[in-house]
């Protein structure tokens, strides 16, 4: 990726938390005890005011509308339907009809399609506003939340729960998951964060999966965490070819899952926000810094940044990724997991990306007076 389009993504300031009644009705999510508030949406009037077109019951707003007030160029290639937003720093590109957008390079998925409607290239205002601003313009949109300082690791599965497994080569997610981890939390507290586990060894925090989940949340809450990452290992067995990252933050309010696009799924859109949507647009950003760490210092084939309807972190009050650096069912992303050298440079860019969510976040700190 080009450096300035890396220095884009670093330095950009950050959308705040959205108020979900721009898209229908919800309730609003329980904080816990002392808590600071997620800052309400506070966009500049000239963004408040992008024209709404409603299509299917779903508020969408005209990508070339917004371009101009976001400082970018809009080029409409008619023979491949695509949309490109650009600037000297980098470009995106949306096609009609896909929820794919090529990100700077990088691969993202949209909650819903984008629309070619007479001629106007529209997307849902809910991904405008929590994942498209968080990455490109959000100096258009409100304060900035303190630096962050402690983060959450959350090593998966545990106890019987093996996770996804290499027979073959003798490995069990929750192991590998756990090593990540602890060396993930040595990188950050020797930059002075303050790092908190939710399971320290191979035991479970519940028997039963729904109750393990949630206590998962409830200690990175009780710890004031700013920043929550899940470590997991992918695994498409008996496929033993795909192979590479995803990264998954929680599905917005009123969208689908990834998962809940394809043809065989229910459609698991979710009425009532969760708690952890407060900070959809801070875990867009965030989700954005460790997958281009993850891909940039790995290699990995890029499968894109995506949404699920996570239980580990739905209860949460802060912004969260779940990670899936490799797939196990890969042979040879499952040796690049067996060897401490391969677990070392997964925690490296998983470590980094982190860092780089605190430093952009911190470089929008207001700057003090004279």
């Amino acid at each position: 990726m080009p450096r300035a389009a890396l220095r884009l993504l670093l330095v950009a300031p950050l959308l705040v938390a959205l108020v979900a009644a721009s898209q229908g009705p919800g309730r609003s999510a329980p904080t816990r005890p002392g808590a600071p508030a997620a800052p309400a949406f506070a966009a500049l009037p000239r963004i408040a005011q992008l024209e709404v077109t409603r299509l299917g019951g779903i508020d969408h707003v005209s990508l070339r509308e917004a371009a101009p007030l976001l400082g970018l160029r809009a080029t409409w290639a008619e023979k491949e339907r695509q949309l490109t937003l650009a600037d000297a720093s980098g470009k995106v590109v949306f096609e009609a009809d896909s929820r794919e957008v090529s990100f700077h390079g990088l691969r993202l998925f949209l909650g819903r399609p984008v629309v070619l409607r007479d001629g106007v290239v529209l997307v849902s205002k809910v991904d405008f506003e929590r994942v498209l601003l968080a990455r490109l313009r959000p100096a258009l949109l409100g304060a900035p939340p303190p630096r962050p300082r402690v983060v959450a690791l959350d090593p998966g599965h545990g106890g019987t729960d093996n996770g996804m497994e290499n027979k073959s080569l003798g490995l069990k997610e929750k192991v590998l998951t756990l090593d990540v981890a602890q060396r993930v939390a040595r990188l950050l507290a020797a930059r002075d964060f303050t790092v908190v586990l939710t399971r320290k060894s191979d035991a479970p925090l519940a028997a039963d999966k729904a109750t393990d989940f949630r206590r998962r949340a409830e200690v990175a809450n009780r710890a004031g965490a700013d920043v929550f990452v899940s470590i997991h290992f992918n695994s498409l067995y008996p496929d033993t070819k795909t192979s590479g990252t995803e990264t998954y933050t929680f599905t917005p309010q009123f969208q689908r899952s990834d998962r809940a696009w394809s043809p065989a799924e229910r459609d698991d859109t979710e009425r009532d926000a969760a708690p952890v949507n407060r900070y959809d647009a801070w875990s867009s950003l965030l989700g954005q810094c460790l997958h281009r760490e993850i891909i940039g210092r790995l290699g990995t084939l890029d499968r894109g940044q995506k949404t699920m309807h996570s239980a580990v972190m739905r209860g949460l009050d802060c912004p969260a990724v779940l990670v899936e650096s490799v797939f196990l069912s890969n042979d040879a992303e499952a040796r690049l997991a067996s060897t401490p050298a391969g677990r070392q440079r997964i925690a490296d860019a998983i470590a980094t990306g982190i860092v780089a969510y605190a430093d952009a976040v911190a470089a929008l700190q207001p700057k003090p007076g004279p």
